[in-house]
């Protein structure tokens, strides 16, 4: 994964996560989830985004934080992987913000381990931290796609 370039920025928590742009992002909201019974917890179910089907993950709870009900004003970030199209639940969304190698660090070792485990790096800006996410970990964590 690059250490440079633009990235779609999102709130979950206190996290300000941000994912590549260039994995095919985009962003809306009040989008209908269709629950999935006895699917995974982290799964909040599936909507229907032009005719295509997408899993709708709550970060979260993939983070181990407490369940928020959104409502009809969810916010999803989507994006692919292995030609399976995801979506994020998020609780804010944020800009897309370029960085450059220069601001990239090491994931620090003192970072809530549920977030950790999903990190590639962090850029540092003026004003926080922006952890990036491996989108293909969040995915394979929760056994969605064959790693």
């Amino acid at each position: 994964m690059s250490r440079s370039g633009s990235y779609a920025t999102f709130f979950v928590g206190d996290f300000f996560f941000g994912i590549p742009i260039a994995i095919g992002v985009e962003v809306t909201k009040g989008q209908e989830v269709t629950p999935v019974p006895l699917g995974p917890k982290e799964v909040a179910g599936f909507f229907n985004l032009r005719g295509q089907i997408v899993t709708a993950i709550n970060m979260r709870v993939r983070l181990g934080l407490p369940a928020v009900d959104h409502g009809s004003d969810a916010l999803s970030i989507f994006f692919q992987d292995q030609d399976h199209l995801f979506a994020l639940l998020v609780d804010r969304v944020g800009d897309f913000t370029e960085v450059t190698e220069n601001t990239y660090e090491e994931t620090p070792s003192n970072l809530d381990p549920n977030a950790r485990e999903l990190i590639v790096g962090v850029h540092k800006l003026a004003d926080k931290l922006l952890l990036v996410l491996d989108t293909h970990k969040i995915v394979s964590g929760i056994n969605l796609v064959q790693s």
